[in-house]
């Protein structure tokens, strides 16, 4: 293992993908965090190492949250890039999950790190999920796009009925990971989900699309009822909201009747 990646366990894993959620740019109603977070707690997935801040992130520019209360410090929390794993009883995958925040520099040593530790544990395929703001409206459908380092898997995004990603324009790390995987022979799925961009924090309903999707594509089963109840809760109370907010409401309606022509990142 490489000195980028700290483990306090080997882990061999069987017909295994690696799920990466990354906090920053791309994290639009916290989709992406959100996502491998649910995944991670609703499967039961065991910490078993990290990817160390201190080579990889600038607290200049996202810096520890503290807090102090009666001028008494209870709590202290650097950015953190947290390694988990869970092994399927089923005949569905084994599943490796990196829940972190996207790195501000030493990108190539981060894709690099990566693709050492799938290498190592037997990972077969690679998804990053993430979010973008688009000009949509949170009461219609959240389309979901994908993109891909290897033209084989194409056919298999259609039949998963996810839109192919067009696009040209600055980019987040995630492309980083998939043209080293490219290189590597490994193959690696972005996904991206779209938000509405008057929403501000978690999304919901995105956070829902997106974990039903993941999990058809990658064959293990998931009961989302809970999350399912959540998106509607939002729904609703985004809907009351509007009743007493012209700007909003208005915004919505706008959203509604536009055609979508969503600009998408990788």
């Amino acid at each position: 293992m490489s000195d980028e990646i700290r483990v306090k366990e080997k882990v061999t894993l069987r017909k295994a993908v690696m799920i990466i959620g990354l906090g920053g740019w791309g994290n639009a109603g916290e989709v992406s965090t959100f996502t491998v977070k649910y995944l991670a707690d609703k499967l039961g997935a065991k910490k078993f190492g990290e990817i160390p801040v201190e080579m990889f992130h600038d607290y200049f520019v996202q810096r520890p949250m503290v807090s102090v209360e009666n001028g008494v410090m209870e709590s202290y929390t650097p950015p953190e890039n947290d390694l988990f794993y869970w092994k399927n009883r089923e005949e569905g995958p084994d599943v490796l999950l990196l829940l972190g925040v996207e790195p501000h520099h030493n990108w190539r040593r981060y894709a690099e790190a990566i693709l050492g530790l799938v290498k190592e544990t037997g990972v077969q395929r690679i998804y990053t999920i993430g979010g973008f703001l688009a000009d949509i409206s949170h009461q219609g459908e959240i389309p979901i796009t994908a993109s891909t380092n290897n033209r084989k898997l194409v056919e298999e995004l259609k039949n998963a009925k996810v839109e192919l990603t067009n696009y040209r324009g600055p980019t987040s790390v995630y492309s980083e990971i998939l043209w080293k995987a490219r290189n590597a022979k490994v193959d690696a799925v972005s996904l991206w989900c779209a938000v509405p961009m008057y929403v501000v924090g978690l999304f919901p309903k995105a956070a829902y699309c997106m974990l039903k999707k993941i999990a058809e594509m990658i064959g293990i089963k998931l009961d989302l009822k809970d999350l399912e109840d959540k998106a509607e809760a939002f729904r609703e109370r985004l809907d009351r909201e509007t009743v007493s907010m012209p700007q909003l409401r208005d915004l919505i309606d706008a959203s509604t009747r536009r055609r979508r022509e969503p600009t998408y990142i990788l």
